[in-house]
């Protein structure tokens, strides 16, 4: 079943994996994990440098580029279903999401493209040198690594690969070794576009493979989506080579529920946040901070609104919430959750799990445990619990973690936004949990351990080009 597609060729990745890939709803075994050999991760790098060097797609004016991103958007929307269903089956995340996840496909060419025309129409800045005007240009860095998560994987991965496209660079994408299959249909539909052979490639296999893709000197930039230890393992490779890295890594983000906060509102949001894909992404809720005065309101409306959801199959249209990906990531939430009861806690939980053999687990509110016991992510439908008796605190607790990806504020709107100002994180939004951003044109920052560089339309464009200037210093 699994295909890597080097230079335009499908071929079965050569190494077997002992793990399988299961249906997280009904842990039924769909297919063994397999893995590109030595041989075929290095042929892969060789095709993308040739691409390169031959500038056949580098050099191709930005409006021609642009049209063909435009046919690859209209090819993904035309698998958008078929996306969605894959990473629901794998993930665990239910149809609705996946959904919305799989439709960021064709929006990340789209935007792609619209980029790549707004730029046709822009003149490099013009600046004088001693004998004449400078030349300044922003060029391809060459090949690009992308490496995809298994949590949202069809989103994350287009969006990197359309933007280092738009930038002009050959691409060797590496999906999660347990949600690989909506990237296989991903480049399998981009291959019936008119890219040039062996602009997109596609290698399937664990960590091993994204290590010898990232150390290897003829890739030029690395965009990488994972946790941190993956993270740290990429910025300590590239590190070595000095080449650019972006890297968008975990959270252990807040939902601060100011005093004036409406208590139904940020109870729905507290849901939201812990239960959009299942707790399984990089900006759900991870700690929740409430206003003394609100937190038992706050406690029994989120607990009320639990032992309502329905969780069930991935692929049943009645569920509002699915399994979690896998048995080992099940095994990890059950453990950390264990740990916390063994310092005390308190794990409140009131939704009822069905009676299917897949990877279900209720979510938790954990109460009693000291922030300094909680400073970790779970990436799951796990959230801790914290009060606090003014703002002083509350931005105190909020900005407790080393992490600083996401946060949330509920209360009244300009009380929001002097408490979101003072938070150490990349995005705050105010009276909203949202999966997607609230511009799809806003960056999409990371501070502390939760990442390196900004993603975005333009941001991510920008990561995977360089500068160069031209000009006479002297003439004879």
């Amino acid at each position: 079943m699994l295909q890597n597609i080097i230079d335009g060729a499908k071929s079965e990745p050569n190494k077997l994996l002992p793990s399988w890939v299961c249906n997280a709803s009904t842990a039924e075994p769909l297919f063994q994990q397999r893995s590109a050999d030595v041989a075929q991760i290095d042929k892969a790098i060789v095709v993308a440098e040739k691409v390169h060097q031959s500038g056949v797609w580098a050099n191709l004016a930005p409006a021609a580029r642009a049209a063909i991103l435009d046919d690859a958007a209209n090819a993904l929307e035309a698998q958008s279903a078929k996306i969605a269903e894959a990473d629901a089956l794998s993930t665990g995340a239910i149809l609705k999401f996946t959904s919305v996840v799989a439709s960021i496909c064709p929006m990340a060419f789209r935007s792609a493209a619209n980029l790549l025309r707004n730029l046709a129409d822009q003149q490099n800045p013009a600046l004088a040198g001693p004998h004449g005007e400078l030349q300044i240009e922003r060029l391809a860095l060459g090949p690009a690594a992308i490496i995809a998560p298994w949590n949202a994987p069809s989103g994350i991965a287009c969006h990197k690969i359309a933007s280092a496209l738009a930038a002009g660079c050959p691409v060797i994408v590496k999906p999660s070794e347990w949600a690989p299959l909506s990237a296989q249909y991903i480049v399998e539909a981009l291959l019936e576009v008119g890219f040039p052979a062996g602009l997109i490639q596609l290698l399937h296999g664990d960590a091993e493979v994204g290590a010898a893709l990232v150390s290897d000197s003829r890739i030029a930039a690395v965009s990488f989506t994972g946790g941190l230890a993956g993270g740290r393992a990429v910025a300590a490779a590239c590190g070595q080579d000095i080449k650019p890295a972006q890297l968008e890594l975990g959270g252990n983000n807040a939902l601060v529920v100011l005093a004036d906060a409406d208590i139904d509102a940020s109870c729905d949001a507290v849901v939201q946040g812990m239960v959009t894909l299942n707790g399984q992404w990089c900006r759900a809720l991870g700690r929740l901070l409430i206003h003394s005065s609100l937190a038992e309101q706050v406690i029994s409306g989120v607990m009320s609104r639990l032992e309502a959801l329905r969780i069930g199959s991935a692929v049943d249209s009645n569920s509002d919430m699915g399994p979690l990906v896998h048995a080992k990531h099940l095994e990890h939430i059950e453990s950390t959750v264990a740990a916390y009861k063994a310092l005390g806690a308190e794990v409140l939980q009131s939704t009822p799990l069905p009676s299917l053999s897949g990877y279900y687990f209720a979510p938790a509110l954990i109460t009693g445990l000291s922030p300094e016991q909680t400073r970790n992510e779970t990436f799951g439908p796990v959230a801790t619990v914290h009060t606090f008796s003014d703002d002083e605190e509350a931005v105190a607790l909020a900005n407790g973690t080393p992490f600083g990806l996401a946060g949330y504020v509920f209360g009244e709107e300009q009380h929001c936004w002097a408490v979101a100002n003072r938070m150490r994180t990349g995005i705050v939004k105010i009276n909203a949990v949202t999966m997607m951003n609230l511009n799809p044109l806003a960056p999409r920052p990371a501070w502390g351990l939760s990442g390196l560089g900004d993603e975005g339309v333009s941001e991510s464009f920008e990561f995977f080009r360089g500068s160069r200037v031209i000009g006479v210093g002297a003439r004879p």
